[in-house]
């Protein structure tokens, strides 16, 4: 993940967070701005995961081929390694061996939730949360029947990293399968799967807990965070279903499955 500040962060005229901005002034005090594809070979100064400070360049751009709408670019940025003075790419390879970026205005603090900036804009790389839930067709700047994507984008990251809690911890591991839709029908629930219901979410963490995703047990997990998840638990083991959990609470967004997996 990378935050950057200033003219990156300015948003293009399709509004697009997705096809960031950049202004240049000439000697002539021209102003030519830039958007997608031009920012390539673009250099700017920014911030890593790590706080660092370093010099980036956008090496490439190129449409998302995932994306149907085709308004979603991806972004190759590399950074220049002060210790070998050598340009290396920001992103590690996701499942696919992309290594890429999504540009989203805001940054997230240390309990994964988003702070909206016109000045900051982060990139999030495709083997993270934040670009893949772009890519899962949850895309922040956009709205549907009026209703905007944000809190989708944000619960999809709770989600994603089975942070129940919504305090930034992560209770997954990376590759594990799960099985998302959602009450606007951006992603639809997928049958036969051999997965079992495990948790409603919205931007805050998980509004109901079935069962884990993994091997921690659901006394695990309340300790964690008691209060946040009273009554939010299935507590007597009985079955539960994403309808009947969606019926009793409004503010569920999103759904997953997974595999019920037994501790070796």
């Amino acid at each position: 993940m990378l935050v950057a500040c200033g003219t990156l962060a300015e948003k293009s005229t399709n509004n697009s967070p997705s096809n960031p901005t950049s202004s240049n002034n000439s000697t002539e005090q021209k102003t030519k701005t830039l958007k997608g594809k031009d920012l390539k070979g673009a250099q700017f100064n920014a911030v890593d995961e790590q706080g660092r400070k370093l010099n980036f360049e956008i090496k490439d751009v190129e449409l998302d081929p995932k994306d149907a709408e085709k308004e979603t670019y991806l972004y190759t940025v590399f950074y220049l390694d002060s210790t070998d003075s050598k340009w290396k790419n920001l992103c590690t390879p996701d499942a696919e061996n992309i290594a890429k970026a999504i540009p989203l205005t805001g940054s997230w603090d240390k309990t994964g939730a988003h702070i909206e900036s016109s000045d900051i804009i982060t990139f999030g790389c495709t083997s993270g949360v934040l670009a893949k839930c772009v890519r899962f067709g949850y895309k922040p700047w956009k709205t549907i029947n009026g209703i905007s994507l944000r809190d989708y984008h944000q619960a999809c990251t709770r989600m994603t990293r089975a942070d129940y809690c919504g305090n930034g911890k992560s209770h997954t591991r990376e590759g594990t399968p799960i099985n998302i839709y959602d009450v606007l029908g951006i992603q639809k629930q997928a049958t036969n799967t051999g997965m079992v219901f495990e948790a409603a979410w919205s931007p805050d963490g998980a509004t109901f807990i079935n069962r884990t995703r993994w091997y921690e047990t659901l006394a695990e997990i309340r300790k964690e965070c008691p209060d946040k998840l009273k009554n939010r638990i299935n507590e007597s083991g009985d079955s539960v279903t994403a309808e009947k959990v969606k019926q009793n609470s409004p503010n569920s967004l999103l759904f997953n499955d997974s595999l019920v997996r037994k501790k070796p």
